[in-house]
């Protein structure tokens, strides 16, 4: 699990799990808008020294997420977009 920000009472990390540098692990993200969080959670789990494959969002709101991953060289997988529930981006 990767947090927002440690916490400031128990183990008091960001990245927390059965985890351990070196490691090949996928960022799993519910909703996928401009990707800011789980871009931010990818340089923490980095950071951590874990290999980050792609990232999977469950679906995607089509708000430019997916450039944003693109640009920083990251492959998205969704299951899902918007446009599958009728919703036309704006």
């Amino acid at each position: 699990m990767v947090r927002k920000e440690p916490k400031g009472h128990g183990m008091g990390k960001q990245v927390e799990g059965p985890v351990e540098p070196g490691q090949r692990v996928v960022i799993v993200e519910d909703v996928i808008t401009s990707g800011g969080s789980a871009i931010k959670a990818v340089e923490a789990a980095e950071a951590f020294g874990l290999k980050v494959e792609y990232v999977i969002g469950i679906i995607d709101r089509l708000a430019g997420g997916a450039e944003a991953f693109a640009a920083k060289g990251l492959e998205l997988k969704v299951l899902t977009t918007i446009r599958d529930f009728g919703i036309v981006p704006e």
